[in-house]
């Protein structure tokens, strides 16, 4: 028994019309809809009013195949130790490819945010942690969330028959990140987690993450665009 959640984050097309039109059919499929307040909130909301044993988040451009549920379900019940599972990824949209996840550790996730969003996890875990944290709004929430969920132990498998489709956009809000607002998002996931990282002897701030962004086209083409501005400063 599966049950859908659609929640409308203050979208301005036919999303409700396409919606409603989905929980007349099936009345497995519930309608929720709220002001524009970020994919954080909208998370949180769509997962109080879910009544499953476990969670999987998708989002409204992104797909997953047809035996998607029963291949990571199956997974995460095999084993009470695994917090997290996630799949074999098709991308496609702005460039072409697959990726099969091969390991995961806590060193290497607290690096750098290798698991998608739409990875399945225990709707008991997500209560543990609180789920997903607000002060995370401007990005990153679900590699804070991930980090939570395996801080205290717990591992990290793959159903590698399962796909999931992602679509890579031109314009993504991740991508849009300016180092700025990421610095200041890594260092609240850090104030969280200090033990932790400590433990680990990693510095968000030198992590890949902040490698990928500041050797991104958009970076290096503002640090250009600001090098005039910088020395008449000086």
């Amino acid at each position: 028994m599966w049950e859908c959640i659609i929640i409308n984050d203050g979208s301005t097309d036919n999303t409700e019309q396409v919606a409603k039109s989905l929980c007349y059919k099936d009345k497995r499929v519930k309608y929720i809809t709220q002001e524009n307040e970020g994919v954080c909130v909208a998370r949180n909301n769509a997962i109080s009013q879910s009544s499953g044993e476990y969670i999987l988040c998708l989002d409204a451009d992104d797909q997953i195949s047809s035996n998607f549920l029963e291949e990571t379900v199956t997974l995460i019940e095999s084993n009470t130790n695994i917090k997290i599972v996630t799949s074999t990824i098709y991308y496609y949209g702005g460039k072409q490819g697959q990726l099969i996840p091969k390991s995961y550790n806590l060193d290497i996730i607290l690096a750098e945010n290798q698991i998608v969003i739409t990875s399945l996890f225990r709707r008991s875990d997500y209560d543990s942690v609180n789920g997903f944290s607000l002060y995370m709004r401007e990005g990153l929430e679900d590699w804070e969330f991930w980090i939570k969920l395996l801080k205290n132990g717990g591992i990290v498998k793959c159903a590698s028959n399962a796909i999931f489709y992602y679509r890579i956009k031109k314009n993504s809000r991740n991508d849009s990140i300016d180092l700025e607002k990421a610095n200041k998002l890594r260092h609240k996931i850090w104030q969280n987690n200090k033990e932790l990282f400590s433990k680990h002897f990693l510095n968000p701030m030198l992590s890949m993450e902040y490698n990928r962004i500041t050797n991104s086209r958009e970076y290096k083409l503002g640090q250009f665009l600001l090098r005039p501005i910088r020395k008449l400063i000086r």
